[in-house]
């Protein structure tokens, strides 16, 4: 996988995410955001890392 299509897979993924949240927050479920906030981290950084990998390839 290219690094443009990973960023534009995570992007709508975090969103979409974050989405479904808001929706769930608004029908009154209790969400922990401290968890979503850590998931969402998490993604940025491993694309981070997936993108500094693909470029090293380039060198």
């Amino acid at each position: 996988m290219d690094p443009f299509t990973l960023g534009l897979i995570s992007i709508g993924a975090a969103g979409g995410t974050l989405a479904i949240v808001g929706g769930l927050q608004n029908i009154g479920v209790k969400i922990n955001e401290g968890a979503v906030m850590a998931v969402l981290e998490t993604t940025k950084y491993g694309a981070i890392l997936y993108l500094l990998k693909s470029m090293a390839n380039l060198l």
